[in-house]
């Protein structure tokens, strides 16, 4: 799913033929994908799966946000992103509300979670600890990807703000004269063009920031 729609900037741009539709659609994905490069997340609604290296703290960040739903956890020392011999076994897993739980922001049946805080009970995210050659002690491993989380983020519709800023976007492409960048010399019946470099998409971004900037992901 897209952050705007060919028949939405259709409207928007007074046009009823088929005449510019490849070029419309040109300019949603690098509308796409200048907005998701600048506020460092998906939108949309997904199901990730992804690993953690433990850190010896009870917190773990999730990438997305907001995250919907957890639908499993499992720890092993030996998963290694998933690539351990009989890696994040059934034994491995975690059970929600007893060994973590999720930080939510309020307590309605859509709750949702806009940090993606994920908190271990009791514990830590284990650091596994090693031995080396000539040590005499053990001392603080790496995690190495030994979690493995599984969940639903993102939103289930684009916000408006967003889609707003999708809509300016494509429209200032297509009034520029000149563009460059990650496509260069497209050609497209009788419509020429290079999309944005950085200086120009830089641009682009400032008369839209205002409507991007609560959805930026903070990275601590």
């Amino acid at each position: 799913m897209s952050l705007t729609t060919k028949a939405v900037l259709k409207t928007l741009l007074g046009i009823s033929d088929a005449s510019m539709d490849e070029v419309i659609d040109l300019l949603i994905l690098q509308a796409d994908a200048i907005i998701k490069g600048y506020l460092g997340r998906e939108i949309e609604q997904a199901t990730y799966t992804e690993y953690y290296s433990g850190s010896g703290d009870q917190v773990i960040i999730l990438n997305q946000t907001p995250v919907r739903s957890i639908t499993s956890v499992n720890e092993d020392r030996d998963g290694y992103y998933g690539d351990g011999t009989d890696a994040f076994p059934t034994s491995t897993l975690l059970v929600e509300g007893t060994d973590y739980v999720l930080r939510k922001n309020d307590a309605t049946a859509t709750e949702v979670s806009k940090s993606g805080i994920l908190y271990r009970i009791g514990k830590v995210w284990p650091r596994p600890y090693s031995r080396l050659s000539g040590q005499l002690v053990n001392s603080s491993g790496l995690g190495m990807g030994n979690i493995k989380v599984v969940y639903t983020a993102g939103w289930e519709a684009v916000p408006a703000d967003i889609q707003f800023a999708a809509n300016k976007l494509v429209t200032s492409m297509l009034q520029s004269k000149e563009m460059a960048g990650r496509l260069n010399s497209e050609s497209i019946e009788d419509y020429s063009y290079t999309l944005s470099g950085a200086e120009d998409e830089s641009r682009m971004l400032d008369s839209v920031r205002s409507s991007l900037a609560r959805y930026k992901k903070v990275v601590i």
